[in-house]
């Protein structure tokens, strides 16, 4: 697919994203400014005054597009990533549509925690939310993060998938799964680029993550078969 498109900082707020998405997928379901606004008003209340925690697990880790002061390797309880919901847009497109990854209950994820310092916790928020809010598929929620460095333990934002939106799936095969990653592409590339690169960045932080590892490797295969 020519012309890819880069998610940054700068697209978010100059109204690139958005008229990607007008352009590609005009019917997709957005959240009003309005009601972003009232959400990150409630998380800022919540926060009070401290510097805010972000916990990503997909591509928040290679490409935050949020402006940050330190960032630790952690991993949170009681959650799983998965690819778990459908994408007409970002990964795939309608006539293809891709899988994009989530949290789902159960296990534990690995990532990467970024600190925002206090000063600028609203005007990161509405990037973060632009980006993972704009279309109901997450929920964002509180969770404990524990840095893999220290062992210290605190409150992290991330987000974790709405199992009532209509595009969130769970009953996909290892092998659907491997076929749809393997063939779906949108405006922001090759679905399997996304695995293959968290993938490695998961590996260069030193975690150990065999099920990821293994359908990276099924999608290699898959691809080299010609399937």
């Amino acid at each position: 697919m020519s012309d890819k498109f880069e998610l940054t900082r700068e697209a978010l707020l100059n109204g690139d994203v958005e008229r990607l998405i007008t352009e590609k997928h005009s019917g997709l379901e957005r959240m009003p400014d309005e009601q972003r606004a009232e959400l990150i008003d409630l998380t800022v209340s919540a926060l009070g005054r401290s510097d805010l925690w972000v916990f990503g697990y997909g591509s928040l880790i290679w490409n935050p597009a949020i402006h940050y002061v330190e960032q630790r390797r952690c991993s949170i309880t009681g959650y799983e990533k998965k690819f778990c919901f459908w994408t007409t847009l970002s990964r795939g497109s309608v006539e293809c549509p891709g899988l994009m990854m989530g949290l789902m209950s159960g296990g534990r994820c690995n990532g990467v925690a970024f600190r925002i310092d206090a000063n600028n916790v609203t005007t990161e928020l509405d990037i973060l939310f632009r980006r993972e809010m704009s279309h109901y598929i997450y929920k964002p929620t509180w969770v404990e993060a524990r840095c893999v460095e220290t062992d210290t333990a605190f409150k992290a934002l991330t987000f974790v998938v709405d199992k009532t939106n209509h595009r969130f799936v769970d009953n996909l095969t290892l092998a659907e799964t491997v076929r749809i990653i393997a063939t779906a592409e949108g405006p922001l590339g090759r679905n399997c680029d996304y695995l293959f690169q968290l993938s490695e960045k998961m590996d260069e932080l030193g975690f150990d993550e065999p099920e990821l590892e293994a359908l990276a490797q099924g999608v290699r295969e898959y691809q080299a078969g010609g399937c």
